[in-house]
């Protein structure tokens, strides 16, 4: 290295060293006090200071938002899982507590009814293309239930037995076109027969056989009448929903809501009652445990 880089490399290092030295000394001085130098070297500096305190501000608030912003997503994680478990909690708490509802009109569901029952639990349902539930099949098989038997549930009626097949039973709902039950208004004592209307994507049935004269309102209840042998009085079978009066025939068209939501059956009830009397013109008769298969009083 020649003299005069060295003596160059000394200068420069002056100048760095003194530099700094000079801008606190300028810096900390009265600005009474200060001399022509002095205000020169702050007119130079002074940019120079600005551009590094926003440099070092921008660097400093990055940062801070950075830690920030980490602290916030782990948080936020935190809090996601706890969101999680506790919706999982309340959802099974919520479940358990509409089992143990169910199962307590269950409970007192059979302790009105007179005949004796058996409980069961849904273990499949059949789906229609409006995912409407179109039948419920039972727990319960050969040798417990048969074919005809009414099946309830804490709301109200759900349907009687179509068949039986080893240890299950599929039910068809009060709402199938199938089925048929003898019902009645208790406000005016007006009675029908319940008939599904069996909807793709609706509960829904209809009575049929209501005289014109007779009074019906919307939302009147509508309850099984025990005549027939099959249901027993006073089971809930649904609500008025909506009421037809044409200009010709005998009888109004009414709509039903049933009481019971299918789509949501877990628990219900068999009842083990004998079918309706036999036609007293029929050859042969059949004592009502003969005609089950079973005895109803087990």
């Amino acid at each position: 290295m020649t003299a005069k880089r060295r003596a160059a490399h000394y200068v420069l290092a002056t100048l760095l060293l003194a530099t700094p030295f000079v801008l606190l000394t300028s810096s900390l001085k009265n600005p009474g006090k200060l001399n022509a130098f002095d205000r020169a070297v702050l007119a130079v500096a002074s940019p120079l200071q600005r551009a590094v305190a926003w440099v070092v501000d921008g660097v400093g608030d990055a940062w801070h938002h950075y830690v920030w912003l980490v602290d916030v997503q782990k948080e936020n994680d935190e809090l996601r899982r706890a969101n999680e478990r506790l919706r999982h909690e309340l959802g099974t708490a919520a479940r358990k507590a509409s089992e143990a509802e169910g199962l307590e009109a269950l409970v007192e569901l059979r302790e009105r009814v007179p005949p004796p029952t058996i409980g069961a639990r849904v273990v499949a349902v059949g789906l229609s293309p409006a995912f409407r539930v179109s039948r419920v099949v039972l727990d319960r098989g050969d040798g417990e239930v048969a074919p005809g038997m009414p099946v309830v549930a804490g709301e109200g009626v759900v349907g009687r037995i179509q068949r039986v097949y080893g240890g299950y039973a599929d039910v068809t709902l009060a709402v199938d076109p199938q089925s048929s039950i003898d019902v009645v208004l208790p406000r005016t004592t007006s009675r029908g027969v319940l008939k599904g209307l069996g909807g793709d994507n609706a509960y829904t049935a209809k009575i049929e056989y209501l005289l014109k004269g007779e009074e019906v309102k919307d939302d009147d209840p509508v309850v099984t009448s025990g005549l027939g042998g099959v249901f027993p009085k006073d089971l809930a079978v649904g609500r008025v929903k909506r009421i037809v009066k044409t200009e010709y025939g005998l009888y109004q068209e009414v709509e039903v809501k049933p009481a019971v939501d299918f789509s949501r059956l877990t628990r219900v009830l068999v009842l083990l009652a004998p079918p309706p009397p036999p036609d007293p013109g029929a050859k042969t008769k059949k004592a009502p445990e003969q005609a089950f298969g079973l005895s109803p009083y087990r």
